[in-house]
C-alpha cells in the first residue's frame, strides 16, 4: 500500500511539474511584481523579488528589459502609464477604474484607487487571477494605503521615506506568500481536474467499448479492444492537453 502511494505522488509530481513549466512559472512567477505610485506617475514604492540568486526570479525590469541590458527605470514605467489616466480625463472616459495590457510573455493589470493613486500589477501571461485573489491584492494595497495616507501623500519627506521602507520590507514578504498561495493553488487544481478525467475516462472507455460491440458484432475481440483503447488513448489526450491549457 506504501509503494502504491509512492508511485501516486511521484506520478503527481512528475504531473504538476510538467504544467508548472508548460506555463513557463519556472522562468517568469505568476505575479512579477507591483508598482503603487501616485497619479502623476510618481513611484511610491514596489514590492518585487530581489535578485535571481535568491529564489530564481528577477525583480520586474529584468523582465521589462530585452536581453540583459536591465535599463528600464521603474520611474519610468509608472510615468508612462499613468498618462492613460490622463488621457481618460481629458476624453470622453468616464469613472475609469482598470486597465489591462496583454503580452505573449507579459501582462499588466492597471488599477486606479481613491482617485490620487495608481496600482501596477505585472503578471506572467498564463496567470489568471480569480476575483478573490484579485481582491485579496487590492485590499491588502488599500489597507497600506490608507493607513500610511500621510507618508505617501508627502513621499519625499525623511521620515515618510523611512515608513514606506518598511512598508516595503513587509510587502516584499506578502509578495512572496501571493506567489507560493497562487502556485499551491494552480497545482491543486490541476490534480483536481487531472483526477476528474481520468475517473471519467475510465467510464468513457467503457462507452466506447460497448458501442463499438454492438456496431461490430462480427469483428474479433481483439480488434475491438484495440480501437476501443485508441479511441480512448486518443480523447484522453486532447482532454489533458486542455487541461494544460488552462
Amino acid at each position: 500500500m506504501l509503494e502504491i502511494q509512492k508511485c501516486q505522488d511521484f506520478v503527481e509530481k512528475k504531473i504538476t511539474e510538467t504544467t508548472y513549466r508548460s506555463h513557463n512559472f519556472d522562468a517568469i512567477p505568476p505575479i512579477i511584481g507591483i508598482i503603487i505610485s501616485d497619479q502623476y506617475g510618481n513611484t511610491l514604492t514596489v514590492f518585487e523579488y530581489g535578485s535571481k540568486n535568491e529564489n530564481g526570479y528577477g525583480p520586474i525590469k529584468t523582465y521589462l528589459s530585452e536581453g540583459e541590458k536591465d535599463l528600464l527605470e521603474i520611474d519610468l514605467i509608472s510615468m508612462y502609464l499613468s498618462s492613460f489616466k490622463i488621457f481618460a480625463g481629458q476624453t470622453n472616459i468616464q469613472n475609469l477604474s482598470h486597465l489591462e495590457i496583454y503580452g505573449s510573455n507579459i501582462k499588466a493589470q492597471i488599477y486606479f484607487l481613491f482617485e490620487k493613486y495608481m496600482i501596477i500589477v505585472f503578471l506572467n501571461s498564463n496567470t489568471n487571477l480569480n476575483s478573490q485573489e484579485k481582491a485579496r491584492i487590492l485590499e491588502y494595497l488599500k489597507e497600506k494605503l490608507v493607513k500610511y495616507e500621510h507618508q505617501f501623500t508627502n513621499f519625499n519627506e525623511i521620515n515618510s521615506r523611512k515608513i514606506i521602507g518598511i512598508v516595503k520590507r513587509n510587502g516584499k514578504k506578502w509578495f512572496k506568500k501571493l506567489n507560493k498561495d497562487y502556485i499551491q493553488a494552480f497545482k491543486n487544481l490541476f490534480l483536481k481536474k487531472h483526477e476528474e478525467i481520468e475517473k471519467s475516462m475510465s467510464e468513457i472507455g467503457l462507452i466506447i467499448q460497448n458501442e463499438l460491440y454492438a456496431y461490430l458484432e462480427y469483428v474479433p475481440d481483439e480488434i475491438i479492444n484495440n480501437l476501443s483503447k485508441e479511441l480512448k488513448n486518443k480523447i484522453q489526450d486532447k482532454l489533458f492537453e486542455l487541461n494544460y491549457s488552462y
